[in-house]
Formats: structure tokens, sequence, C-alpha cells
């Protein structure tokens, strides 16, 4: 029973990493609704699966720290004591005093005061963000073994591959629609099941870091097979796929995923070539970007790379997100500690909102300013803490794991973080609950893997 329940827990997963971008990125109300119910069953079953909390121990601070965020914004969306919102976040103390004068002097009741700009918002999105939370420990219980960290690869790349058919389908014959709705945006930039493109360029991302690793592992496994039939199905696929990948990636347009990937691929060469006397993974990154570059050409340089290459510091798009940004940073400095509320950027963002940028912004065009906006300090802080301790965690999977194929796990899990940063840096991918999603189970699979015992991990540093 316990052993069809790993499978029964890997199942879900995998089916639900291949569902989530499907409706629009998992964006609309009820497909969130239904990844944050996946997670919490998810949690159950690996709870029931784990039968000890010490399965849980390698991610207990990253999942600490998400559910840190969680409380935080529970405990904005709560009534608090005036004199408390007073000392905690005097802007906010400000905007509820106005708010209870006007409701008294119209004969209603005083406005209890709260540390957020819309208390059902910020009680939504905490339960995202404990969702998030339930998925991670989940996650590692479902990376536990081997084959099963393979089928959540395998859910991954399938994913990510249907996101480019479906896309290419509506891209090549200039549709403006998706499952037959129409949405905005003109239709000559590759976006899959996503409305925003830059949203879809994040999810390749994800699986060109999983890509990735999976070639270092067929390398290693070249000289121990003879068959040159076998080695080249060891090798092929991962080539093709990355730079299948890649291209697509480069026609949806998005300038940040292109320097996203370059990050990630990096981050994981770097990795991989500790001194300049092991050069060849350095060559295994160039010769990658570079089937990858080729690619784009022979399709058409100036679709891949159009936007990119018509990029200027002058350019209006690029001009008005620096100002918001600018804008983004005020904001925070008035709600320092504790932000304005999770979730509620949209709602505080037009009290410093100029006329030249006109709309409604509904996020800060950066995930990292936004969670520093949103959550304040405090929030900054639990995030800085939960992903240092995971890249910890992740760090001893690529050095002291009992096989190849764990520290790949780990490989691909700091490839597509270090790609996840950098985008997110300049764009909004991880509030798409599908991104969240499969970045998270990524990340938690690589971190189940298991260690070597002390004694072996030492010496395989010692003659690595």
């Amino acid at each position: 029973m316990i052993r069809h329940l790993s499978w029964i827990l890997v199942t879900l997963m995998g089916s639900a990493v291949i569902w989530a971008p499907l409706p629009f990125g998992s964006v609309t109300p009820w497909a969130t609704a239904i990844l944050q119910v996946t997670a919490f069953t998810l949690l159950g079953l690996a709870l029931f699966r784990a039968r000890s909390l010490e399965f849980f121990q390698p991610v207990l601070a990253p999942v600490a720290a998400l559910a840190g965020i969680t409380l935080l914004g529970l405990l904005q969306s709560a009534s608090l004591p005036a004199a408390v919102v007073e000392v905690v976040s005097p802007a906010h103390a400000e905007i509820y005093r106005q708010a209870s004068d006007l409701s008294t002097e119209a004969g209603g009741q005083p406005v209890p005061s709260r540390l957020t700009h819309s208390a059902d918002v910020s009680r939504r999105t905490a339960l995202t963000w404990a969702a998030w939370a339930a998925l991670l420990a989940a996650a590692i219980v479902a990376g536990r073994h081997v084959v099963h960290r393979r089928w959540l690869g395998v859910s991954v790349l399938v994913a990510a591959g249907f996101q480019v058919l479906y896309g290419m389908e509506r891209w090549l014959g200039a549709v403006s629609t998706i499952w037959e709705i129409p949405v905005p945006g003109a239709p000559d930039r590759l976006r899959g099941t996503f409305v925003n493109p830059d949203h879809f360029a994040f999810f390749l991302e994800l699986a060109l870091g999983v890509c990735f690793a999976w070639l270092w592992w067929a390398i290693r496994h070249w000289k121990r097979t003879e068959s040159l039939e076998m080695r080249l199905l060891l090798v092929v696929p991962p080539v093709v796929l990355w730079i299948a990948g890649f291209v697509a990636l480069a026609f949806s347009g998005s300038r940040g995923a292109l320097l996203a990937a370059l990050a990630g691929v990096a981050v994981q060469s770097l990795l991989l070539s500790p001194s300049l006397r092991r050069p060849r993974t350095l060559i295994l990154g160039g010769g990658l970007l570079a089937g990858g570059l080729a690619g784009v050409a022979a399709l058409g340089a100036r679709y891949g790379f159009g936007r990119l290459l018509e990029t200027s510091a002058y350019e209006l798009t690029w001009g008005t997100r620096l100002q918001a940004l600018g804008r983004s940073l005020e904001l925070w400095r008035s709600y320092l500690w504790t932000g304005v509320g999770l979730g509620t950027f949209r709602d505080a963002f037009p009290a410093v909102q100029p006329p030249e940028l006109a709309g409604t912004w509904s996020h800060a065009h950066s995930d990292l300013l936004e969670l520093g906006v949103t959550t304040g300090v405090v929030g900054v802080c639990l995030a800085a803490v939960g992903l240092i301790f995971l890249l910890r965690r992740l760090g001893r999977v690529f050095c002291d794991a009992l096989r190849s194929e764990d520290r790949a796990a780990a490989l691909a899990a700091f490839g597509v973080l270090a790609s996840a940063l950098v985008h997110e840096a300049l764009d909004f991918g991880l509030t798409m609950p599908a991104n969240a999603f499969v970045l998270t189970v990524i990340c938690g699979a690589a971190c189940g893997a298991r260690l070597a015992p002390p004694s072996a991990a030492e010496e395989r540093r010692r003659f690595r």
C-alpha cells in the first residue's frame, strides 16, 4: 500500500505539472483554486507516506519561510489596535484613520485598522503561499527515489513541449485566441497557453534547466556505453530538446527570458567546472548556447532577437517600466517594515502613480521588488533566509549525493533558480501559479535526493 501510495503521489504531482499551464497559466481563480487544493492533497499523501517528520527536515527552513510569509499575510489582514498599526506602519494608520472619520461622519461604524490595503486580497494571497509551502514539503517526499524524479522531470518536459507545439500552431497562423477565447496582445510572439509571452518564456526556462542537467548526466554515462547507437540515444535527445526550447524562448520575444536563460546555463556550467582544469563543462554550456543561437539564426534572427536588438534606453516601454520601478521603491519606503499588504500592489500603487503612467498596474514588473513592496523588510528577510537554506540543501545534494543522477537533480534546481532570480528582477512571471507550482516541484524533488554516508562523501570530494 505504501509503495502504491508513492506512485499515487508522483502521478498526481506530475499530472498537475502538465495541467497547470493549460488554463492560461492557472491565473484564473478557479484554476488557482485547483492548484491550491492539489498542493494540500499532495501534502496529505506525503505525510501519510513519510510517517516521520524526518523526511521533511531538509526543507524545513524553506517551508517555514513560506509559512512565515503566509502568517504575515494573515496578520496584515487581521483587525489590530490602532496604536499597534501606528507603530508598525504609520502610513496604514493614517489611511484607516481617514476611513474611520469618513465612515463616522456618514453615520457608520469606525473602520478597524489593518496592515494591508485589502484584507480579502491578502488572505487569498496568503492561502496561495501556504499552498506553495505544502507543495515544497510534498515534493521532497516525491523526489526521494530516482525513478520518481524521472517521472517528474518528464512531466516538466512534456508540459513545455505541449506549450511550444500549441503556441507554434497559433503563432504561425497569426491567431490571437487561446482555447478559442480572444486574448489581448498581438499574435506575433510565441506564447503557448499564456496570455503574456514573457510568462510562457519563464516556463520554458524551467524546462531548459532540466534539459541541461539531463545532458550532463548523459555525458557522464557516455564512457560506460560501448555502442555508438546507445551513446547517441543518451546525448542527442537532451541536446535537441534544449536547442528547441531555446529557439522557442527566443521567439517569445522576451528579453528578460533570454538573459535569464544565459544566466542559468552560466551557473550550471560554473558549478560543473570548479577550476580551469576541467573546461569541458564550460565547452558544454558554450556549445549549447551556440546551437541555440544558430537555431534562431537559421529560422530568422529578426523574429527571434528582434525585440532584443531594438532595445534602447529611450524605448517607451523600457522607460515606463523604469519609472514604475522607481515609484514602487518610493511606495516601499512609505510601508517599510510590513509592506502595503500581501498581494495588494494593485490597490496601493495608485497612491504614487504619476499621470504619465497610464492604466492599471497590477504588478511591479519585478517580483523581487514587489515582494518588498507588499511584505516589507519582514517578508524579504523571511524569503532570503528560506532561499539560503534551500541553496544550502541543494549544495549538499550536488556535492554529496549517492548517484550522479541525484546530483543532476540539484544541478537542474540550481539552473532554474538562477534563471528565475534574473528573470524575476525584470518581470513578474512567478505571479503565474503554474510557474510557481513547477518551480517548487523541481526544487523540492531535488532536495529529496539521498546523501552518501559522510565517509563516502569525503572520499568522493577528494578524488572528484
